[in-house]
C-alpha cells in the first residue's frame, strides 16, 4: 500500500471535517434539548437555552450535554468502519477531529471548566474527569487502529494534527468574534 501523503484535497477534506464535527456536535445538544421541550439557540462552537429558560429537570440538562459527545463518538465509529472498508485516507481527519475536540474538552474540563463529559460525570458522582478520559482513551483507541490500517507515519500524523487544530482554532475564533 503507498504511504498517503499531505495534499491541497486533504486539506480542504480535513477543514471539512472539523466544520462537520463541530456542527454535528452542537446540532446534537440543540435537537436533543429541542425535543425535550426546550427552545434552543446554537452557534457553530455553542449551543444553550433561549434567554429566560431554565432546565425543568437536571436529568434533562444532562441529556443535552451528553448528546454532543454520543454523535462524535458515533461519527468516529461510522468513519472508522467506512475507513476501514475503503482504506481511503480522505476519511481519515473525520475521525482524527474527534479525538481532538474530545481531548481539547478533556483538558479544558481538568483545568478551567467542567465540560460536557465532565459535567455529566460531576453529576453521576463518579469524578470530574472519569467520563472525559474514558471518551478520550476510547477515542484514541480507534485513531490508533485507523493509522495503522492506512500505514500512516508519524510525520502524516503530525501534520494532520496542526491541519486540524488550525481549523479548530478557526471554529472558535470565527465563534467568538463574528458569529453571535
Amino acid at each position: 500500500m503507498n504511504t498517503p501523503k499531505i495534499t491541497f484535497k486533504y486539506i480542504v477534506i480535513s477543514l471539512i471535517a472539523v466544520f462537520l464535527t463541530f456542527f454535528l456536535h452542537e446540532g446534537a445538544h440543540y435537537i436533543m434539548g429541542e425535543l425535550l421541550g426546550y427552545n434552543m439557540w446554537f452557534s457553530i462552537n455553542r449551543v444553550g437555552l433561549a434567554e429566560g429558560q431554565n432546565y425543568n429537570e437536571e436529568w434533562h440538562r444532562q441529556l443535552v450535554a451528553m448528546a454532543g459527545p454520543l454523535i462524535t463518538i458515533i461519527q468516529a465509529i461510522v468513519f472508522f468502519i467506512i475507513l476501514k472498508k475503503t482504506k481511503n485516507i480522505k476519511w481519515y481527519p473525520f475521525i482524527f477531529i474527534t479525538v481532538l475536540m474530545r481531548l481539547f474538552a478533556a483538558v479544558i474540563s481538568g483545568f478551567i471548566n467542567p465540560n460536557d463529559e465532565a459535567r455529566v460525570s460531576l453529576w453521576l458522582g463518579i469524578g470530574k474527569m472519569t467520563l472525559p478520559i474514558i471518551v478520550s482513551l476510547g477515542l484514541i483507541y480507534v485513531l490508533i487502529n485507523a493509522s495503522k490500517t492506512l500505514n500512516l507515519k508519524w510525520k502524516f500524523n503530525i501534520i494532520t494534527y496542526i491541519v486540524l487544530s488550525l481549523g479548530i482554532t478557526s471554529v472558535v475564533f470565527l465563534n467568538q468574534y463574528f458569529i453571535k
